[in-house]
């Protein structure tokens, strides 16, 4: 995978989008106003209704590829079977745009949905945050850094598999998909040095304090490099006082949760989503 140029692998990925066949109200995009140029997101909204619970997703793609495209029909699945509005997030992307572009874009419309903008029909004050890989460690690291500097604070975290240090702790579940040497390559791209990744907005786990962070619901594969790391974050937030659900899914790799439709377990996590998301966030 590093030896390919980051845009073949954009266009890689993009190439791969799975077709759109969930019928949604509206889905469309907005550019919310932040330095330097906007961040652009897309809006789901799954039925005429307003006051909906409103989800904000970030993409995976190790900081270096993906977008708006990469989880449309997943994006809009979710929307419809939980009922709420999803929010995309196309942030900004590494090597172009270092660490903490993508961090501050995140922050940049969380906050945006927060104030209650006109374009959002939903009930912003229902909000949570999700992501996969690289989206759930923005998730992570939006949190917390909400926490930290006293900002509106999600209800809820849905995390799949996200990279929670920037560290690899499974060498040996290395796969075609994923290998240590891919794990520090993206993090070339993003965050290079040991400093940067010392930092709590690109790694959370090394956060001191993770008291007061909100329920999470943190998804790890069996087989990922990265696993364990994302573990041992989970039982700190636990011994903090931060509820957690944690499965760890069992005969898949990093990267299987959007695969609904072609593996069992991406499925049974999809119907886990959904629960987690009427329990945390619809009654809140």
């Amino acid at each position: 995978m590093t030896a390919t140029p980051v845009a073949e692998l954009r266009q890689m990925l993009a190439d791969s989008a799975k077709p759109v066949t969930t019928s949604i109200h509206a889905a469309f995009d907005i550019r919310v106003p932040s330095e330097p140029e906007g961040v652009r997101v897309r809006v789901y909204e799954p039925s005429v209704d307003c006051g909906r619970p409103v989800v904000m997703w970030m993409h995976s793609g190790g900081f270096v590829v993906g977008g708006l495209d990469q989880n449309e029909e997943y994006l809009r699945a979710l929307s419809v079977a939980a009922g709420v509005d999803i929010v995309s997030v196309d942030y900004r992307l590494a090597p172009e745009h270092r660490y903490p572009a993508a961090l501050a874009d995140s922050c940049a419309v969380w906050e945006w949905i927060k104030s209650g903008p006109p374009e959002l029909r939903g009930d912003t004050a229902l909000a949570a945050v999700a992501g996969e890989s690289a989206g759930g460690a923005l998730a992570l690291a939006l949190s917390q850094r909400m926490k930290d500097l006293g900002g509106p604070m999600p209800l809820a975290q849905i995390v799949f598999y996200g990279t929670a240090e920037a560290r690899v702790s499974n060498p040996e579940l290395s796969t075609s998909l994923l290998t240590p040497t891919d794990c520090q390559w993206f993090w070339d791209q993003y965050a290079p040095g040991t400093a940067a990744r010392r930092d709590p907005g690109v790694s959370p786990a090394v956060a001191e304090n993770l008291s007061g962070l909100p329920a999470t619901l943190l998804i790890t594969a069996e087989v990922d490099v990265t696993r364990d790391a994302t573990e041992d974050y989970a039982r700190r937030l636990v011994e903090s006082g931060v509820p957690v659900e944690q499965t760890r899914y069992a005969g898949v790799m990093h990267g299987f949760a959007t695969m609904t439709g072609r593996l069992p377990q991406a499925d049974q996590l999809f119907s886990e989503t959904v629960d987690f998301i009427r329990r945390r966030v619809l009654v809140s």
